[in-house]
């Protein structure tokens, strides 16, 4: 009997003691990177998957065989001993690509488990029902790799190996982000950078990378990806637009997670994904993602990673993110891409958290100091640095020194700004060209004072030459700060300048070099004559909603032979200049807009709801030598509509109105772009000559209708069809008061539509087009050729 029991204990503690508990990590045998979500599993234990990081925990016997599979890789099988000692597994893609999927008749078994998750959608998002609190790491690195197909063995130039013997050393680029965020639905969104590090630079541009590459949630019906928006595979319809595979099951104690593979149905034509939905039964919730946009990306092949758990024993909740992008166009030699890779990760999660919804006047903030935070930084870290990344931080700081990486930064933040800072001093780029039909081309030097100098104070001037009209002009301000998150300034501003007749002046300060709308000063070539000098006080008076108080003091000379004649009024000569005293406000109201503070730079990250704009000005008589006494309105709504598998719609309506007799100047003009073999503007009336049109009351509509872009295999052409429309009203009640200047009123309502095919030719960003739009209605050209206006497309797809 004791030889039987010493027999049995041997021969179990042989076992036991040959059950070592591991990690192991799974990698790309090509790239060496990390494989996400691989099936590991034998007859004598469940499987299991590794993480988004490739890695997983598991107890190995040496005599067993493990075998590892994903659908994108060749199924691997190791013996445990090996295992024991290497404790790497590297996978070798599958080059095989099934063009088709056949299913056969009968229910589709996949559709069941994802109309399960659809049903769901709103109990599981993350971004519902519960107000949430987090703090996250995350990092993103740009680094070169060995492009598919090429064995790293076979490389004969000694160039390329040295290249890659650099970079199994470091990183190209690198920057490490620790931030917190506190959410409460439906939309209170604060995220704060508390601490960051940028390889070669200190520049927070580049701190909110890996936060900013792909939506936090993959239940938004619109997920986007690098900047594009993509339909998901489990928005209302998905099944109708996607073909859904059950591809694997994945037993646990009491639930199961299936894995399904989606893509877009053939013949479906709309920007959508593909990739693998991993579903735990568990509420039907997503517990794994792995997806990329279907067909061509400007940007290159992209892919993300999303992983859930189940948090607090109350919610499936975002664990870790990842995004690879392998840039198309960017080779770092014959046998090499560069790819960027980003990890999200985030702990401390908490549920139904008091949220002090007051003012927040910005969902993502980088706090200047954010980068002098190491001690923060290394905490949040913890054990996810590795010799690779130390080393990259070692050269590239040394090379960002000697190579001056901060003045390469600045160039970027000048294309954004619109501004080149030298030292205290800022230089807007709008004050140095410009180009109407007037002045010609305007040359010209603006010099500001900027952060660096007073964060408080600012003061500013310009002086500018027109070609055309033989004259100068100059101008400056005084601008002080109260109150920096709120925006509370008071400004003041004197001009010796052009102003547009019948324009408008929202008073807005962003600035957009890629914009479209930037053409429309090529095409004005009405320009009246002002010395102008004003005080604004301005503020936020809720994060999306500005509020401009202003008073004016104009003094308006005519630049052509108009001149304003009064019917019922005894002024002889006719007036060919007045005084204008003014006070007003200006209302800014961006419902939703998201904001993010980049240092002392504040930046929109857009609003899928309406931005209204409202200007009220009181025109006084014998107040200052004012000599009119008139209200000027003007009301403007834009909105952008994404319509899933079409496009989108672009709304804009403008309106103004005059009230009381005055002169051109203070009437409202219609704003006409029609030259032929010009560049299109949007919002612009396209075949209308400029200052044709004017109004004492109008209201005018524009309408775009983007098509999807027309997929292909070439890189030089995407063609996108827009379909325009627009259509102005407008009245004068003293018409005849205005002499020796022709113009016309669109009583009878003005109308035009047209076609424009973007990018016919693309390279790199910019992409060339044509339009061509027609002018009809009661304000047709009376030869129908001369209702045709044919035009360029320039854009910038960023």
């Amino acid at each position: 009997m004791k030889l039987i029991l010493i027999t049995s204990f041997l021969v179990l503690s042989t076992f036991i003691f040959a059950q070592d508990k591991v990690e192991i990590v799974v990698l790309d045998k090509q790239t060496k990177e990390p494989v996400s979500f691989v099936k590991i599993g034998n007859k004598a234990i469940e499987p299991i998957l590794t993480d988004i990081d490739g890695k997983a925990t598991l107890e190995v016997d040496e005599t067993l065989q493990y075998h590892f599979s994903f659908y994108d890789y060749k199924d691997t099988s190791i013996l445990g001993s090996v295992l024991l000692n290497e404790k790497v597994v590297l996978l070798t893609p599958d080059s095989q690509i099934l063009d088709e999927v056949v299913i056969t008749p009968g229910e589709n078994p996949a559709h069941r488990i994802v109309q399960n998750a659809m049903d769901r959608r709103k109990d599981n998002d993350p971004l519902r029902n519960n107000s949430f609190k987090y703090k996250s790491f995350s990092k993103f690195y740009l680094t070169g790799e060995v492009k598919e197909g090429v064995v790293r063995d076979t490389i004969s130039d000694t160039s390329e190996l040295k290249m890659f013997e650099l970079l199994d050393e470091q990183y190209l680029f690198l920057t490490e982000t620790a931030s917190k965020r506190t959410f409460s639905p439906p939309s209170y969104d604060k995220e704060e950078v508390t601490s960051y590090k940028v390889s070669g630079l200190n520049n927070p541009m580049l701190a909110t990378l890996a936060s900013q590459l792909q939506s936090f949630s993959f239940y938004d019906n619109i997920f986007t990806i690098g900047g594009s928006d993509y339909v998901n595979p489990i928005a209302p319809g998905g099944i109708r637009r996607y073909l859904f595979v059950l591809e694997d099951t994945l037993f646990h104690d009491q639930d199961t997670t299936y894995t399904i593979s989606f893509r877009p149905r053939k013949g479906k034509n709309f920007d959508g994904l593909s990739g693998y939905l991993f579903i735990h039964t568990n509420g039907w919730a997503l517990e794994r993602v792995i997806a990329s946009p279907y067909g061509d990306n400007s940007l290159g092949d992209l892919k993300i990673i999303q992983e859930y758990k189940f948090t607090n024993d109350k919610k499936w909740f975002p664990y870790e993110l990842s995004t690879e992008i392998v840039f198309e166009g960017l080779q770092l030699g014959n046998y090499s891409n560069a790819i960027g890779r980003s990890s999200l990760y985030i702990n401390d999660v908490e549920f139904d958290v008091p949220v002090k919804k007051g003012f927040n006047p910005v969902q993502l903030e980088v706090s200047v100091d954010a980068a002098n935070d190491t001690v923060g930084l290394e905490e949040a870290r913890g054990n996810k640095s590795t010799d690779k990344e130390l080393q990259t931080y070692k050269v590239i700081d040394s090379l960002g020194e000697e190579a001056n990486f901060e003045r390469m930064a600045e160039l970027l933040s000048i294309l954004a700004t619109g501004k080149i800072p030298i030292g205290k001093i800022s230089i807007p780029l709008r004050r140095i060209t410009d180009f109407n039909q007037q002045e010609g081309f305007r040359l010209g030097l603006g010099l500001e004072t900027n952060q660096r100098f007073s964060r408080v104070f600012g003061i500013g001037g310009y002086f500018a030459y027109g070609f055309r009209d033989k004259s100068w002009k100059w101008g400056g301000d005084l601008n002080v700060t109260f109150h920096q998150k709120r925006q509370i300034n008071l400004e003041l501003r004197y001009r010796d300048d052009l102003f547009e007749r019948g324009g408008v002046d929202f008073q807005k300060d962003n600035f957009d070099l890629t914009g479209q709308s930037l053409y429309r000063n090529f095409f004005i070539n009405r320009l009246d004559r002002e010395r102008f000098a004003g005080v604004t006080f301005s503020g936020l008076v809720t994060p999306n909603f500005k509020v401009q108080l202003v008073g004016n003091y104009r003094r308006i000379r005519f630049t052509d032979d108009y001149a304003y004649a009064p019917l019922f009024e005894d002024i002889n000569p006719a007036v060919d200049q007045f005084d204008v005293a003014e006070t007003g406000l200006i209302v800014t109201w961006n419902i939703r807009e998201k904001i993010m503070m980049l240092g002392d730079r504040r930046v929109s990250m857009g609003t899928k709801f309406p931005r209204l704009t409202f200007k009220a000005m009181k025109g006084w008589d014998e107040i200052f030598e004012g000599e009119y006494e008139y209200y000027r309105l003007n009301f403007n709504i834009d909105q952008t509509f994404t319509i899933r598998g079409l496009g989108r719609i672009n709304l804009q309506s403008t309106n103004g109105m005059t009230i009381g007799n005055v002169p051109l100047a203070l009437q409202q003009i219609q704003y006409g772009t029609g030259k032929n073999w010009n560049l299109v503007v949007p919002n612009t009336f396209e075949t209308m000559q400029p200052a044709e049109f004017f109004s004492d009351a109008q209201s005018n509509l524009f309408f775009r209708l983007r098509f999807l872009p027309l997929k292909n295999k070439t890189d030089w052409t995407e063609p996108q069809f827009v379909l325009h429309s627009a259509a102005g009203f407008g009245t004068m009640y003293n018409r005849t008061d205005h002499l020796n200047y022709a113009f016309k009123v669109p009583e009878k309502g003005y109308y035009e539509s047209g076609l424009i095919i973007e990018n016919l030719l693309k390279s790199g960003l910019t992409g060339l087009g044509i339009g061509v739009f027609h002018r009809y209605g009661p304000y047709a050209n009376p030869a129908l050729k001369d209702n045709f206006v044919y035009k360029l497309s320039l854009t910038y797809n960023l």
